[in-house]
């Protein structure tokens, strides 16, 4: 059985030696990537026409840097303890990148469909769902017509929940393994008998996570606002937020990357036919 707690060790080893080797990427795809993108959100609220589809597209592109670099730092972390390879690295992200991408496009359209029936129960209750997503507040009697759907929604949460356990390590079998589809059934493999400790660590990381970037959004963007003031759109409050934000993620990404390769790794051994390294 895998030590949660040694993978974890492994990849704060990880990090400490090869820290140097992964911070032109990590700097590029994990924070000025992510930095630019949230500088320009309240921009983005309020632009239109073609302004906005070119917020829009930029927007999508550092989406897809970041993923790139995600995957770059999994699959520099998955390669044997104390062969780590940088350059194998770079062509595990661009040889893999496509798979990479057509996976998260499935994910993303079985979620969406999981979804729908939540969200036309939501529908058909008759509530102003757009008034409630501007701010407005929701009534007691209005929270009782919404009772299926948030139940149902309740019960796609804890499912969320199970399902990113199950395929935690599948960004490291997509970069580690020639598969496509095949990558899900692999995952649900690797994480067999780890579930419950798995959720445990993905909720300790949602509440470490959430803490951290709450803190830098609230010490820099609003401290920033009270001494330059905060006018909307692309102001230094704005850009103050995103960059601290952009910083506290990428601490986050890097130890997340990390923890996935090593979890890989730590599971199918430091040699296994079914991996292609490099």
């Amino acid at each position: 059985m895998v030590s949660v707690g040694t993978v974890w060790d492994r990849a704060v080893d990880f990090v400490r030696d090869h820290l140097g080797a992964v911070m032109p990427v990590l700097l590029v795809t994990q924070f000025a990537a992510p930095a630019i993108s949230g500088s320009l959100a309240g921009v983005r609220a309020d632009a239109t026409g073609g302004t906005a589809v070119g917020l829009g597209l930029l927007s999508v592109a550092t989406t897809i840097l970041s993923l790139w670099g995600a995957l770059y730092l999994v699959g520099f972390a998955a390669q044997p303890t104390g062969r780590e390879d940088r350059y194998a690295a770079m062509r595990i992200a661009k040889n893999r990148f496509l798979p990479l991408i057509g996976i998260s496009i499935v994910v993303l359209v079985v979620l969406g469909i999981l979804a729908l029936p939540g969200i036309l129960r939501a529908v058909a209750s008759g509530i102003d769902l757009a008034a409630i997503a501007n701010g407005s507040t929701m009534q007691p009697s209005e929270l009782g017509r919404l009772g299926s759907a948030l139940l149902y929604f309740l019960a796609f949460a804890i499912f969320i929940l199970w399902l990113s356990a199950r395929l935690l390590p599948i960004n490291a079998v997509v970069a580690m393994e020639r598969r496509g589809l095949g990558a899900f059934g692999r995952a649900f493999a690797l994480t067999r008998g780890m579930t419950w400790k798995l959720i445990g660590l993905i909720l300790l990381y949602a509440i470490v996570a959430g803490i951290a970037v709450s803190a830098a959004q609230f010490v820099f963007g609003a401290v920033a606002a009270l001494i330059f003031g905060d006018s909307g759109g692309l102001s230094v409050a704005a850009i103050g937020g995103a960059v601290a934000v952009a910083a506290v993620s990428a601490v986050l990404a890097l130890y997340q990357s990390a923890f996935i390769g090593k979890l890989y790794r730590a599971v199918i051994g430091e040699q296994d036919d079914m991996a292609v390294f490099a």
